[in-house]
């Protein structure tokens, strides 16, 4: 399970997208809609799980790929301290 780490960013959305504001770096970052999506579950205090099956009911790719890509992102997102493991 992961939070958004509300000391080091802001986050909001944008049309179809969402944006990071880092205020460590005093820099933002474009999210496309389907990372938006994923933090946006994070933000909701979804299960990684959760987040799979909302996306794939959306986009309708299988839950395995979709998993695989979800895990990528967390940890993408992860590493840039954009979210933390609880």
């Amino acid at each position: 399970m992961y939070e958004i780490n509300t000391e080091k960013i802001l986050f909001t959305q944008l049309g179809e997208e969402g944006v990071i504001y880092d205020m460590d770096k005093n820099e933002y970052l474009t999210l496309n809609e389907t990372y938006y999506k994923i933090l946006k579950g994070v933000e909701e205090g979804q299960s990684t799980i959760a987040i799979v099956q909302a996306l794939c009911t959306e986009y309708r790719i299988s839950e395995q790929e979709c998993l695989a890509e979800v895990e990528e992102a967390l940890t993408a997102l992860n590493t840039k301290k954009i979210i933390l493991k609880v």
